[in-house]
């Protein structure tokens, strides 16, 4: 077993956002996944077949077998002193070039789902189909590319902020939100950051729309397998700021909850939504 992989002992140890390894001689099995929480099974997300080389999940559950060994990845390019490596790559990939407008959610992708070392021992190996064959599955790009209705693309890419985020973890947004029913609300986000610069990249998108709202989203909690995040509509650069009130916020939490109701979202006036490290 590659040095960046250690035995784990107890699942109870693990922590949200640690990516872990599941093998199974016996069934001839071994993913990878990233660890949300443990309800009954071993919930993951990004889940990656390492014997085709595939994404066979954006979000599933592991139900340990006697014969299954867990793994958890000792490095992440957060702590690697190969992870700028790991990352030109991704950057020299023609496929990642050619979709600039989806460069932050790539290597966001691969940032929470690959350990840098794993990449370049990928590479080593002439087996860099590992890491772009999964890259291409979850973005429908490149060979796994389908013609999809754009309102569909702006729902799938707000969707992976959401999925990216860990609990306590917040991003920016932008938003087209009405109040008439056959309005359908629509969200972009650049991670965090600030709304200013969210609003450039979203120009460029082919989905692109006039925002109303902007603020922040925070993941709060996960109770049951059940995501609640926190929302404001706080932004300096469309809105009042810390003077926003309760009731706005309240129109982007519906408007959420209409876009994405499998979570729970909870509105919050002024910044109450806001984290850390981010500029207006």
């Amino acid at each position: 077993m590659e040095s960046y992989w250690q035995k784990v002992d107890s699942i109870d140890d693990i922590k949200q956002g640690t990516i872990l390894l599941r093998i199974n001689n016996n069934l001839k099995k071994k993913q990878q996944g990233v660890f949300l929480q443990y309800d009954g099974g071993i919930i993951v997300k990004n889940v990656i077949d390492h014997n085709s080389n595939s994404l066979v999940a954006a979000e599933g559950i592991i139900y340990p077998h006697n014969e299954d060994v867990l793994f958890k990845a000792t490095s992440t390019f957060a702590t690697s002193p190969l992870a700028s490596k790991a990352l030109k790559i991704i950057y020299e990939w023609p496929l990642y070039q050619k979709h600039p407008e989806l460069s932050l959610h790539i290597e966001q992708f691969v940032t929470t789902t690959f350990v840098p070392e794993q990449i370049l021992d990928y590479k080593k190996k002439d087996n860099l189909k590992a890491l772009f064959v999964p890259i291409q599955q979850y973005f429908r790009i490149g060979k796994y590319k389908e013609r999809r209705n754009i309102e569909r693309v702006c729902y799938e890419k707000f969707k992976f902020w959401l999925d990216s985020l860990r609990v306590g973890e917040h991003i920016t947004y932008l938003a087209s939100v009405a109040g008439i029913s056959s309005h359908t609300p629509k969200f972009y986000s650049a991670g965090t950051k600030p709304h200013e610069v969210t609003h450039h990249y979203l120009e460029q998108e082919e989905f692109a729309f006039n925002p109303t709202h902007g603020g922040h989203i925070k993941l709060n909690s996960i109770v049951d397998g059940e995501k609640q995040f926190l929302v404001d509509a706080g932004s300096n650069y469309i809105g009042r700021g810390v003077k926003s009130t309760l009731f706005t916020a309240k129109q982007v939490a519906t408007a959420l909850k209409k876009a994405y109701p499998e979570y729970e979202f909870i509105p919050l006036a002024g910044r109450g939504a806001f984290g850390v490290e981010q500029s207006y």
